[in-house]
């Protein structure tokens, strides 16, 4: 049986030096004063902001440190449902499968993993796979799915502002149902020459969600990549369990 390797990696750090971890247990022990608690999330962000500054970090990593900030606090969402309080998705994501048929296994990157139903598909059919949450519910779960799996698998507590994504390194990149629209950015300096995205989210179709793309927004961001396929229609949206509207892209980068 394979080995699961579980990190609770406390400082992969993608911009300087900046402790994730313990940047976000110190927000978390201000916030937490009856003052602080009071606050609207913006105004908290604003007032932590200011007072990293006035204690000498410097601007650009106090913005940093807020943008970790903010994206591990994602686990806030995330934890309750990976906990079982709430369902979540348990079979790969269809799109993914359709990629990944035919194509010769490489190194697999799975952004927001999650419990790892992807993670351990890409696993179990010879990919390298790598994936990182800031839930750290997700990834114990997903440490145990692969260990019952029989499966590899490189699971990393990080969130997204934090994990290396690095040059070329990637054959194959699943963006599924993501709360953030940052690593969407990333992939293209991330991935091979040859490498795939693959991405599945909601259409902001009039709701404005910072997360969710507008009518090919998705074209625009692989512009100079092959596309594979692109829809943007009506489905099933696998986390909030109702027909909605998606886009779904599939896109190589060029040699």
């Amino acid at each position: 049986m394979w080995p699961v390797v579980l990190i609770l990696a406390l400082c992969i750090p993608v911009h300087g030096q900046i402790d994730g971890e313990a940047a976000y247990a110190n927000f978390l022990r201000w916030r937490a004063v009856p003052e602080n608690a009071r606050l609207t999330w913006q105004a908290a962000t604003e007032r932590y902001a200011a007072k990293l500054t006035a204690d000498g970090m410097a601007p650009s990593e106090a913005r940093q440190t807020m943008s970790i900030i903010a994206s591990r606090d994602e686990a806030v969402l995330y934890d309750p449902v990976y906990a079982g309080k709430s369902p979540s998705p348990q079979t790969p994501t269809a799109l993914l499968v359709e990629a990944v048929k035919g194509r010769r296994p490489g190194k697999a990157l799975d952004v927001g993993m999650g419990q790892g139903r992807n993670a351990i598909f890409m696993a179990r059919h010879g990919w390298d796979v790598t994936g990182f949450d800031v839930s750290k519910t997700g990834i114990a779960a997903a440490q145990r799915h692969a260990m019952a799996a029989g499966v590899k698998l490189n699971a990393l507590v990080l969130s997204d502002e934090e994990f290396p994504f690095g040059q070329a390194q990637w054959d194959l990149i699943a963006i599924i149902y993501p709360i953030e629209k940052r690593s969407v950015f990333r992939v293209r300096d991330a991935l091979r020459p040859g490498g795939i995205i693959v991405v599945e989210c909601g259409h902001k179709d009039g709701k404005d969600s910072p997360f969710e793309y507008d009518t090919n927004e998705l074209l625009r961001i692989f512009e100079g990549f092959r596309i594979r396929k692109y829809e943007d229609t009506a489905g099933a949206h696998e986390w909030m369990r109702k027909e909605m509207r998606l886009v779904r892209l599939i896109a190589e980068k060029m040699p």
